[in-house]
């Protein structure tokens, strides 16, 4: 961070233990401010009841963690130390709610930026961030239409899902036969999902059964439509929604006798299935690197911190890593801007952030740029297979265009 004298670095450590009381101390999740400085307030809208509670959760530990640790250290922005504040609002994955949610924060709290962790929420956000009340859009999703809309004040955080379909068909393949069933979830965003493994699929000379995608927020007995994807006698098996109840699925498929492979879409975490249901059910997949085998200059610390403020049951997803490391990226921006309130001057000092932000914030396959439409790029993306033994084995992912 930068240098600030020794007197200085004692209130800011001071300012950063109240502002922590503080965060622990109020029930949106946020942190007051100390005296010591300014408060900067960052926005977070997202599931944090209802059937995407746990996916929302995860995403405030990380936005804790972060500001958390970034308070510790000290921001100082034009010369100032400044404090920053966590201000969560329940949208219950309703894209209308997480407008109004972010519409308020950005009026009532002056929020410069909002963190948004819903392909369909952050679709709204965008008509309303750049108009009446500018605000940056910190995007946790990988749905390429969002950098492909255009809006100046959006950074997308993970890789583009695209990226992941053509890898995961051939190792798939590799490791099964050609024949493909669909059982993803029927959101918008897990038929785009669809859509892509279907053409990556047919592309690598695959055959593809019916489509039996359901509706993992609602659907809690999969026999009926595993058993229907399994008639078509598949070698292979997309599945993908949340963590929870795709481990459900891929558990029944293995009762009713699936021998075959498992293509799992990004929402879903292997290592986080891993706590719902055995990991023999989970062999024979290819999905998302777990951020445990990740081997950034910050994961160790990154994990041990988790483990002491989520307990040693909860897995660390890349939904807490890469937003734990989103939150820094912002900061550090803003140093670089010299500004906590203008979020174009924020957006536009990204790029010359990244090499500036500390080691310790890289945890998750750290980017080493940002396009002009707003998209954050790792150099080194990877996926995984979970081998018969129960071993990850990296699988290096070529991204492709966000481009339509």
């Amino acid at each position: 961070m930068n240098s600030v004298s020794r007197s200085r670095r004692r209130r800011l450590s001071a300012a950063a233990a109240l502002g922590a009381i503080a965060l622990t101390a109020t029930a949106c999740g946020g942190g007051g401010g100390s005296g010591e400085g300014d408060t900067v307030v960052i926005g977070y809208t997202g599931p944090l009841s209802g059937g995407g509670a746990a996916y929302g959760e995860n995403v405030k530990i990380g936005l804790e963690m972060a500001i958390d640790d970034l308070n510790a250290d000290g921001v100082e922005v034009d010369g100032n130390p400044v404090i920053l504040e966590l201000k969560s609002l329940d949208d219950k994955y309703a894209p209308s709610t997480a407008a109004s949610n972010a519409q308020r924060l950005a009026d009532q709290d002056k929020a410069p930026v909002v963190v948004s962790p819903n392909a369909g929420a952050i679709k709204a956000i965008q008509q309303i961030n750049s108009g009446r009340s500018n605000f940056l859009i910190s995007a946790y999703t990988s749905d390429p239409a969002i950098v492909q809309a255009d809006n100046p004040l959006t950074m997308m955080i993970p890789p583009n899902f695209e990226s992941y379909a053509e890898e995961f068909s051939e190792t798939a393949m590799e490791h099964g036969g050609k024949k493909l069933a669909l059982l993803g979830t029927q959101s918008e965003y897990g038929q785009q999902w669809t859509k892509s493994i279907k053409d990556a699929w047919s592309e690598a000379g695959g055959k593809i059964g019916g489509d039996n995608s359901v509706d993992y927020a609602t659907v809690s007995d999969f026999a009926g439509p595993v058993s229907k994807a399994l008639s078509e006698k598949p070698d292979a098996i997309f599945v993908g929604g949340p963590s929870q109840p795709t481990a459900l699925i891929m558990e029944e498929a293995r009762k009713q006798g699936f021998k075959g492979s498992f293509l799992v879409m990004d929402q879903a975490k292997l290592d986080e299935m891993a706590t719902v249901t055995k990991l023999d059910n989970l062999k024979n997949s290819v999905g998302v690197l777990p951020v445990s085998e990740y081997e950034d200059p910050g994961t160790k610390d990154f994990l041990k911190k988790f483990a002491e403020k989520a307990g040693k049951k909860k897995v660390p997803t890349s939904e807490t890593a890469l937003n734990y490391q989103g939150i820094a990226i912002v900061a550090k921006a803003m140093e670089v801007a010299g500004t906590t309130d203008d979020p174009e001057k924020i957006r536009e000092s990204i790029g010359e952030a990244l090499p500036e932000v500390d080691d310790k914030y890289k945890v998750n396959g750290f980017p080493n740029e940002i396009t002009e439409q707003g998209h954050l790029l790792n150099p080194d993306l990877e996926a995984t297979f979970l081998n018969e033994d129960g071993k990850y084995t990296k699988v290096p992912i070529e991204q492709v265009s966000d481009d339509k």
